[in-house]
């Protein structure tokens, strides 16, 4: 009962400062820590209410959240789907704490990103959709050109590499001016 007390007393307390203040993001993160240990139930309640209130702060809240509530790989997904709910424009920064606070739950927070942000990788050979105007015909042959892969040899490649081309100099052959043997 103390803790929770407590937990209510900092959270006002940041309340009363206003919009404008600066959050100390090392006290909300206790505070959090605080809150989930008074009642493990409602953690993600927990979280997007505090990401909701400061979003700068989101990385302390996710890390103590999942540190406080001991969570499994499909409890730190879902902290960081509350998390990300609460402040979009945090999605990276949210994720990528939850994976350093729990490395394990690596595959679980990718597919929350997947679900949430389908659109957000590079697909097929190149980044640039169908829809955009013709791509350069350097930038295309630099993409399957590989310059220790030459023509003729096992899995080499017949594509021109990209730049002008320069054929070689002519070798010079000089005349023997004197014999190289004893006469």
């Amino acid at each position: 009962m103390k803790k929770y007390i407590n937990s209510i007393l900092i959270t006002t307390a940041l309340g009363v400062f206003g919009v404008n203040a600066e959050v100390d993001c090392i006290s909300l993160s206790q505070s959090v820590t605080l809150e989930i240990s008074a009642d493990n139930s409602k953690v993600l309640e927990i979280v997007s209410k505090e990401v909701a209130a400061a979003p700068s702060c989101s990385c302390e809240i996710v890390k103590a959240a999942i540190k406080a509530s001991e969570a499994e790989s499909k409890m730190v997904a879902a902290i960081v789907e509350a998390a990300i709910s609460a402040a979009p424009d945090q999605m990276r920064l949210i994720s990528q704490c939850a994976i350093a606070t729990a490395p394990d739950a690596i595959g679980d927070v990718q597919a929350v990103l997947a679900k949430l942000d389908p659109n957000s990788g590079d697909s097929g050979i190149s980044s640039k959709s169908s829809k955009s105007s013709k791509a350069p015909a350097d930038e295309v042959a630099a993409e399957y050109w590989n310059p220790l892969d030459f023509p003729g040899t096992d899995g080499g490649s017949s594509i021109i590499p990209p730049g002008p081309q320069v054929e070689a100099p002519p070798t010079i052959d000089p005349p023997v001016v004197t014999s190289p043997g004893p006469e």
